[in-house]
């Protein structure tokens, strides 16, 4: 072969690789600026010592977290998966839950009375540290929208265990109208129903619904005893009047009115 058929050697091209984008911790070369993972002692790219490389700064906040050796081989993806699993489990158990709870609020009267009165107590509680007195207020007036004549609606705040209000059911539930004559925040009231006399002769509230002139209202649940009952009530402040409307009732076998024995409000002082 001539010489002047032999082809010059040609340059090798240099290969372009991306580099690695430096993440907190990471070592930064000193001699070509790679950024290397902190378990390195040599550089990546250029093969310089590690050991006075600087080390790229982590957020403020993954500081005050303990350090955690490096997962293992699939160890990580099971702990996500496990981690996604609990967390779904926890959510759907909190819904379920929750729906149940609001299931219950709305279709069991006695659910929904013992909620209420727990809601009220721990509100009486926290009055009762600032020093919250309550005292009771008379109506200055009282009329109903149904009554007895033997039995008119005054009976139902004379102070007296033996003596009752009575009003016809139909054709419409009977309420009592009290009049205080003056603005009030009513909180508790005490309340009997029936006859005293003969406790299964007329039927006997069973849920009251009180309404203030301020748009306000209430319900109240009461239970079927002839003892006096104490019961949480809200919404009134401002109010100087109340309605209280017999809504639902304990029925008797024997009667066909509504007796309610004493109604007595309590208000904030």
């Amino acid at each position: 072969m001539q010489p002047a058929d032999r082809k010059a050697p040609t340059a090798p091209t240099p290969r372009l690789t991306e580099r690695r984008q430096p993440r907190p911790g990471d070592l930064i070369c000193g001699q070509c600026g790679e950024a290397d993972p902190p378990t390195r002692r040599f550089c990546s790219h250029c093969g310089s010592s590690l050991i006075e490389a600087e080390v790229v700064a982590r957020e403020w906040w993954r500081r005050l977290l303990p350090e955690r050796a490096p997962a293992k081989a699939g160890a990580r993806r099971r702990r996500a998966d496990v981690g996604r699993a609990v967390v779904r489990v926890l959510r759907w158990s909190f819904l379920v839950a929750l729906l149940g709870a609001l299931g219950l609020y709305g279709l069991a009267p006695a659910v929904r009375g013992a909620v209420n009165t727990w809601a009220l107590d721990r509100a009486r509680d926290v009055e009762n540290a600032f020093g919250t007195e309550l005292t009771p207020v008379r109506p200055t007036a009282i009329t109903a929208t149904a009554e007895a004549a033997d039995h008119p609606a005054l009976l139902a705040a004379d102070n007296a265990k033996n003596t009752f209000w009575l009003a016809p059911v139909v054709p419409r539930p009977p309420a009592l109208v009290l009049d205080f004559g003056r603005e009030v925040d009513l909180r508790e009231a005490i309340v009997r129903i029936g006859d005293p006399d003969d406790f299964q002769a007329a039927h006997r509230p069973k849920k009251l619904h009180l309404v203030y002139p301020t748009g306000g209202s209430f319900d109240v649940e009461l239970a079927d005893t002839p003892d006096e009952q104490l019961v949480r009530i809200g919404n009134s402040a401002g109010a100087a009047k109340v309605e209280v409307h017999v809504v639902e009732l304990h029925r008797s076998l024997r009667g066909d009115h509504v007796a309610l024995a004493e109604v007595e409000f309590f208000a904030v002082r």
